[in-house]
């Protein structure tokens, strides 16, 4: 397992030869990692649960079927990452920049996203049963097949259209405040 040095050490050294950093399945469960420069650092598979992500850069990373149960991410800036198959269980996306992002097939399963900005994203088929959305941005998102069930979008800004072709609204406290059936 890297410790924060090493790891910055290590992608200093990929970026100064032209390459893109490659840590594909790496362990860095419960890293303290915020600030940190990750963008487009290719994480496939790693494991980051538990670790500190707030405020780092993930812009363009590439973290496919990564582990992110448990993180924090506040303030973190995901902008056009791609979380294919993620797990963001319980992670902490609090103010989060997740414009552009693809979150197809993800695990988002009592995640915290207040005010956090999902404009353009992808969430075909993820999974935001019981994710706190008050106050998130989620205009031209894609959520075909996603399930919002028992989820909290108080105040957050998204279409009746998009939440028409949702998979699953039950007992979810809709935009305006109601519960849907």
């Amino acid at each position: 397992m890297m410790d924060r040095s090493q790891l910055n050490q290590f992608i200093e050294l990929a970026r100064a030869k032209g390459e893109l950093p490659n840590l594909t399945n790496a362990d860095l469960r419960g890293q303290d990692l915020n600030r940190l420069d990750l963008r487009r650092v290719y994480l496939a598979g790693a494991n980051l649960s538990g670790a500190n992500l707030s405020g780092a850069n993930l812009s363009w990373a590439y973290l496919r079927e990564a582990d992110l149960s448990g993180t924090n991410l506040s303030g973190a800036n995901l902008n056009g990452a791609n979380l294919f198959r993620v797990n963001l269980q319980a992670a902490n996306l609090t103010e989060a920049d997740l414009r552009r992002v693809n979150l197809r097939g993800a695990n988002l399963t009592q995640a915290s996203l207040p005010r956090a900005n999902l404009r353009g994203a992808n969430l075909f088929r993820a999974n935001l049963s019981e994710a706190v959305l008050v106050e998130t941005t989620l205009i031209g998102v894609n959520s075909s097949g996603a399930n919002f069930s028992r989820a909290n979008l108080t105040d957050a800004v998204i279409t009746r259209e998009q939440l028409s072709i949702v998979a699953n609204l039950e007992q979810t406290i809709m935009p305006d405040g109601s519960i849907r059936d």
